[in-house]
């Protein structure tokens, strides 16, 4: 059950920035205001200032904290995703295409970030590659048959293993 909460909070982020014709300008979900409202304002307080997704730290501790008030995984992704957008939505110099692609990976962050905690077994990082070398991974992981994510992480472990 707890996957599948987390997998429609990521598909609702997902949707809800989902791609729209170039004229169309980007817009945030209104949030819906009723009884959680006050637990709406303290998710939203949670939020690490700055550029959320540049300290994962910070957001673990927000996500315990606000935990440890008896909120729900899935409220918090929704939450935290509601008051994310329109920070970035206020971000000048971005187009609205940034726009969309920070609340994505804000998004899919963030529910790694919390339903990460309930089993902290491994720490997933996000790494940019450049197209060549995410191409050359992929190749590589194809060739042993592999994901490339369980490509990555193994040359990661040898290196890691033979700079010892």
């Amino acid at each position: 059950m707890t996957r599948h909460a987390g997998l429609i909070a990521l598909m609702s982020a997902l949707v809800f920035c989902a791609p729209s014709p170039a004229s169309a300008a980007f817009v945030c979900p209104v949030p819906a205001v009723g009884a959680n409202a006050a637990k709406d304002r303290e998710i939203a307080a949670a939020i690490p200032a700055g550029d959320a997704l540049d300290d994962v730290a910070k957001l673990n501790a927000a996500v315990s904290a606000l935990r440890g008030k008896g909120i729900g995984n899935a409220v918090i992704v929704d939450s935290m995703i509601s008051a994310y957008c329109p920070a970035v939505a206020r971000t000048a110099g971005l187009s609205d295409d940034e726009k969309r692609t920070r609340v994505r990976r804000f998004a899919a962050r963030i529910v790694r970030v919390v339903y990460a905690l309930d089993g902290a077994e491994a720490v997933i990082l996000d790494v940019p590659f450049r197209p060549s070398v995410a191409n050359t991974i992929n190749a590589r992981a194809a060739t042993a048959r592999i994901s490339p994510e369980a490509w990555v992480a193994g040359v990661v472990d040898r290196y890691l293993k033979s700079s010892r």
